[in-house]
């Protein structure tokens, strides 16, 4: 479903899952490609620590790595979310979400590093949540076209 608004004007962000037509193609794509990156990670590190819990001892630093790898894209996101901002104003879920997800990264890796158990895996399966509905908001943005 495309904006219907007969001025051409940005639309405003709101809750419904609606296709937004906004300014700039870059940002736009460059939150989906990290968005999508992201929550690939997230899915990655449920199969390592699925491993991990299963007695796989060897993907404990594996699944190290790869959590430095997810926080690395998600700061990427805030930087992609950060500049969609600047060009659209009124656009502020993309930065919002972003900000949080990696709010709850840092917490994630902090509560891994104490082996806190149930709310690091709780937190990774929330993590995975929060990604994936990012990656189906940014897919539903649409750059405006340039006035011919």
């Amino acid at each position: 479903m495309l904006n219907s608004s007969t001025d051409n004007a940005p639309s405003r962000a709101g809750t419904d899952l609606t296709v937004r037509v906004v300014d700039g193609h870059g940002p736009i794509v460059l939150l989906r490609v990290v968005a999508a990156l992201a929550c690939l990670e997230t899915l990655v590190q449920g199969l390592l620590a699925g491993m991990l819990l299963n007695g796989d001892v060897d993907s404990i630093d594996p699944h190290g790595i790869n959590a430095y790898v997810f926080e690395l894209l998600v700061c990427c996101q805030v930087v992609a979310a950060v500049l969609l901002w600047r060009r659209n104003r009124r656009l502020t879920w993309p930065l919002k979400a972003t900000t949080g997800i990696l709010l709850a990264t840092f917490t994630q890796t902090a509560l891994g590093l104490q082996s806190s158990l149930a709310a690091h895996v709780a937190l990774g399966v929330g993590l995975c949540a929060m990604e994936t509905a990012l990656v189906l908001r940014a897919f539903g943005l649409r750059a405006e076209r340039p006035a011919v």
